[in-house]
């Protein structure tokens, strides 16, 4: 399963929001999220890939595509 995917399961279980929305260009912002959400959005990624974030680098990020390229760089 790809980054993208495993993202789109973990942000669409905790936003109940439609899998198919979630593309690449979809900006961070569009996802109706509150910040517990994006904890646990961090969280859950974390736990179905095995890797631990380092959430201050999360704010850097503008798109899904960031998000998937950030947790790329932490799977070894």
């Amino acid at each position: 399963m790809s980054t993208l995917e495993e993202l789109r399961i973990v942000i669409a279980k905790i936003t109940r929001c439609d899998e198919q929305e979630i593309i690449l260009e979809t900006a961070l912002k569009d996802i109706k999220a509150d910040s517990l959400q994006w904890l646990q959005i961090i969280i859950g990624t974390e736990m179905a890939l095995n890797i631990e974030i380092d959430i201050d680098s999360m704010k850097e990020l503008v798109t899904i595509e960031d998000f998937v390229k950030l947790t790329e760089s932490y799977i070894k």
